[in-house]
């Protein structure tokens, strides 16, 4: 059975405190991975957390994801202007 679909405020709570949570995980830890991440619209969700870390943090932010869940890698170099990935409202 699929998960209940976000409303538009918890999909906005969810990529707010989401990315928090990466960027402070991957500045601890360099990666992560996430197994229960296996849903594509929660996938999803979290593809617009690691934009919104990636710019927190000023470094990419790498994300993988495949069925048994999603891995998440920062990257090394600053971003650079070109680099930058758009936010999604």
């Amino acid at each position: 059975m699929a998960p209940t679909p976000l409303t538009p405020d918890e999909a906005a709570r969810f990529r707010g405190n989401m990315s928090e949570w990466l960027a402070k995980e991957l500045v601890e830890k360099g990666s992560l991975r996430l197994s229960a991440v296996d849903d594509p619209e929660l996938q999803r969700h979290f593809q617009e957390a690691v934009h919104r870390a990636s710019e927190l943090l000023g470094r990419p932010v790498i994300s993988m994801a495949g069925p048994r869940g999603m891995t998440f890698e920062l990257g090394d170099q600053p971003l650079t202007d070109r680099q930058h990935p758009p936010l999604t409202p």
